[in-house]
């Protein structure tokens, strides 16, 4: 076949059609591989407004209202460090009922050795009342690893008794 012959040859439309519906099909399984793997970067929302997300999972069973548990934590509001265990010396220990109703709330969903991000509004830490004297305004935002957990240890802290070993 000359040059002058292909040319004039009708092109198969077939064959661009293809070529074009493989290339969106590329695309979309891209976008699909992309969504899925961003999963472990959405956090899950409660009704409450809780934003939890794990970032290492734990060992065990999740921390219970029985429970106490050594962590170490960094509070943020914004851009601003506003509180940390090692303000404090170190890993804290913390039950679900001695702590503010969203960090209870988070604690629940926490395993020994797990790290987790989680993100509050104000109400879910002062309720309806405003926030402490020169405390910045917006989300709490909370990085914690818990360190260790002590089954039944949430009764000792409502006592005043020891704190759970390190």
């Amino acid at each position: 076949m000359s040059v002058a012959e292909a040319a004039h040859r009708p092109a198969k439309t077939g064959r661009a059609a293809a070529l074009w519906l493989a290339f969106i099909l590329i695309i979309a399984t891209g976008i699909g591989l992309a969504w899925l793997g961003a999963g472990s970067l959405r956090p899950t929302v409660t009704e409450s407004g809780l934003q939890f997300r794990t970032v290492k999972v734990g060992s065990g069973d999740p921390i219970t209202q029985n429970d106490a548990a050594l962590m170490d934590y960094i509070l943020t509001v914004g851009d601003k460090v506003v509180d940390s265990s090692e303000n404090h010396g170190g890993p804290q220990p913390f039950a679900v009922g001695t702590t503010f109703p969203g960090f209870g709330e988070a604690m629940r969903h926490m395993q020994e050795g797990g790290v987790y991000h989680f993100s509050m509004p104000p109400k879910l830490a002062f309720g309806d009342g405003p926030a402490p004297k020169g405390f910045p305004g917006g989300d709490l935002n909370f990085d914690v690893q818990v360190r260790k957990v002590v089954r039944g240890g949430a009764s000792m802290m409502m006592q005043g008794g020891p704190p759970p070993e390190q």
